[in-house]
């Protein structure tokens, strides 16, 4: 298993009022999902500014969860009322839901299937289309110990990327096999902060660029959001 250094290539504005669960980029714009019941928005957002450019609101008993992107439409999980909501990307509109049994964690869309994270060490696969599911992986290290609470997702090539919940711990998985392949150790990115005292407000949120071959990283309620290079 390989282990990932970074560089730091650029800092942005991030609402502190967003307790990130889900986090992508498309086309020049961040897409945020948040979560806590009577908190939870889906946000398009300006990255170089942080300000918000549509927003919509989850229903009050609902904790938004993760988020992915598939064609023009976004789907957004909650936490455990087993329901995802689709929404138009460009509106936030929503169009449409799927219903789901377990709990609703993280979310990433590899092109061809949905991958889902439920807090477990199992990732889900689904159909893109109707939420079916098509079958699921047990993520492990090297000496084949399971890597639980499995969090934030994001697709990249042939791989996933995971948080793992309550760590400075991001962990690439091999999908097909359920494999670690390499891990980076996020601790020290962002430097003690008044906002960051609740032990909830950890590193959680992965988008990657294509354009640029970048990362997004940022967390619960963290001031910033960065943009890294993993090495």
């Amino acid at each position: 298993m390989g282990t990932l250094g970074y560089r730091v290539h650029a800092v942005y504005p991030h609402d502190t009022s967003s307790f990130t669960q889900g986090l992508l980029w498309f086309d020049g714009l961040v897409y945020e999902s948040t979560g806590l019941r009577g908190q939870s928005v889906l946000r398009a957002v300006d990255l170089p500014t942080g300000r918000i450019l549509r927003e919509a609101t989850a229903a009050p008993q609902h904790f938004g969860e993760g988020l992915a992107l598939v064609d023009d439409q976004l789907i957004w999980l909650t936490w455990q009322a087993g329901t995802a909501g689709v929404y138009q990307r460009n509106t936030l509109e929503q169009t449409g839901s799927f219903t789901y049994t377990g709990e609703g964690w993280g979310l990433c869309h590899d092109g061809t299937r949905l991958v889902m994270s439920d807090g477990s060490s199992t990732l889900t696969f689904r159909h893109p289309t109707t939420f079916e599911v098509l079958g699921s992986v047990a993520v492990s290290q090297a000496d084949g110990s399971p890597v639980a609470r499995l969090n934030e997702l994001e697709c990249v090539g042939n791989y996933v990327w995971a948080n793992v919940w309550l760590t400075d711990r991001i962990v690439v998985i091999d999908p097909a096999t359920g494999a670690v392949t390499a891990e980076a150790d996020m601790a020290g990115i962002i430097t003690p902060h008044p906002q960051l005292t609740d032990s909830n407000n950890v590193l959680n949120g992965i988008a990657y660029r294509p354009d640029t071959g970048t990362f997004l990283i940022t967390g619960k309620r963290w001031p910033v959001l960065f943009e890294v290079r993993f090495e």
